[in-house]
């Protein structure tokens, strides 16, 4: 809960118990809608309805916007057919088709049938686009205008239709068969003679994302062009609605929440992380960490084959958890600097051999300066007597040398792994950095006890 909600809650908890109503419509009206949201969340819900009944239904539609999946469920559940009717109507209609596409089956289709004729097209429209889609994220809200008019009649019908529009920033302009064919900004008009036309400010460049993209191709137009807004079009060109940066914003942080716990090997959570059940926690993190153990099964092997050698060099098992991490740690590194770049679209895959080449020469360095490391640390912990033995130089000089390796084999691994991944239509984010530390933990090992039987037994 924020700030503000948890400092209010207390007296709309008061009001509600002494039922006044005047006193709590009152309470409510100067608060944004964003923090209403936090307060229905913590009442209960017969309380929580009573104070969503007493919202101006304008007000009810961005708050219930603001709520999540279950707790919209349960409101509609206490509000009745009338009162969910009137509260889905009231959101525009890409956040209508949001909530509706979020909860059950059942309850989603009652209210769809409820709709106004008008509301009802709109919703079912954007519900026919695939789930990931930019089409799900469209609002039929939008002023458009035509080329042929002057900019004084334009005028005059963004002011006639402009309330009903998601934003003014942008006027669209179509032909006669309703083909996108320009964006203007509003600047652009209200600073354009009345008698020009339409025609004489355009540009004829525009751009516009396809209904059926994925919608984090909305994240990156937007991003890379710095718009607040883009139009969506079908394959024949015809405006079909717009995508606003709100929506986009959503969409950034979904996306990247996705990404953040694929990469931790888990699957990406469908619910925040308080609202995740046990069962469905361990379902998302289990599957991962018990493939990862039986690939360890690799790790046992390489120790069993070198296990005569370790016998007779106790010592060189003290630095085994000191390699294994270094590579993991690099690895991991390399691979989510590569996945990150790879979803800002900064290097393609025909650019692999220039990011290996960076790769190595930055791992080469990175070894150099660790290995240079390694070796003191293992010098001085013989001098210091903490880990004594009859060959301490050579003992320190593999473990250099195997970290030099090991970091330059790190790179190459996890700077490689993404891109062929995602050249290969698999998601890296969900399976590169715990691939990436799982080989290393093999290979690295194999490299270290491999230096160990050539240097020192």
């Amino acid at each position: 809960m924020n700030p503000t909600s948890h400092i209010l809650l207390p007296e709309i908890t008061e009001l509600i118990k002494a039922r006044d109503f005047r006193a709590l419509r009152e309470a409510l009206s100067s608060v944004p809608p964003a923090d209403i949201a936090d307060l229905i969340d913590d009442l209960p819900p017969e309380d929580a309805s009573l104070c969503f009944r007493l919202l101006p239904r304008d007000e009810a539609g961005d708050v219930f916007a603001e709520l999540d999946p279950d707790k919209q469920e349960t409101l509609i559940e206490h509000l009745g057919d009338i009162r969910s009717r009137q509260a889905i109507e009231a959101l525009d209609p890409d956040d209508r088709a949001r909530v509706l596409d979020e909860l059950p089956t059942e309850v989603a289709k009652r209210l769809i049938a409820s709709l106004s004729p008008a509301s009802r097209r709109e919703t079912q429209a954007i519900l026919g686009y695939p789930p990931e889609s930019v089409g799900r994220l469209m609002t039929p809200d939008y002023v458009r205008v035509r080329p042929e008019w002057t900019v004084a009649r334009a005028i005059e019908h963004i002011r006639r239709f402009g309330k009903e529009a998601e934003t003014l920033h942008w006027i669209f302009v179509i032909d006669d068969q309703h083909r996108l064919i320009d964006d203007l900004q509003i600047s652009q008009i209200l600073l354009a003679d009345p008698e020009d036309t339409i025609r004489s400010i355009m540009d004829d460049t525009y751009l516009a994302l396809e209904a059926t993209e994925d919608r984090e191709e909305a994240v990156r137009m937007m991003a890379r062009y710095d718009r607040s807004v883009l139009p969506v079009i079908d394959s024949r060109g015809v405006l079909l609605g717009i995508v606003t940066y709100d929506d986009v914003a959503d969409v950034a942080e979904e996306e990247a929440t996705e990404d953040i716990q694929k990469q931790a090997g888990m699957e990406a959570l469908e619910k925040p992380y308080m609202q995740t059940g046990l069962l469905n926690m361990v379902k998302k993190r289990g599957g991962w960490l018990g493939m990862l153990m039986l690939m360890q099964i690799a790790t046992i092997s390489v120790l069993d084959m070198f296990q005569s050698q370790l016998e007779r060099a106790v010592i060189l098992a003290s630095f085994i958890p000191m390699i294994i991490s270094t590579g993991g740690n690099t690895g991991t590194q390399t691979s989510t600097l590569i996945i990150r770049s790879l979803s800002l679209e900064e290097i393609e895959h025909r650019e692999w051999f220039d990011v290996l080449k960076k790769e190595v020469l930055t791992g080469s360095v990175l070894g150099l300066a660790l290995g240079a490391l390694a070796f003191f640390i293992v010098t001085t912990l013989n001098m210091l007597g903490m880990a004594t033995d009859t060959n301490a130089s050579a003992v320190a000089f593999a473990v250099g040398l195997s970290i030099f390796t090991i970091e330059v084999w790190a790179v190459t691994i996890g700077s490689l792994l993404p891109i062929v991944l995602d050249r290969l239509g698999v998601d890296p984010a969900s399976s590169s950095s715990p691939l990436v530390a799982t080989i290393m933990d093999v290979s690295g090992l194999l490299i270290y006890l491999a230096y160990a039987t050539l240097l020192v037994l």
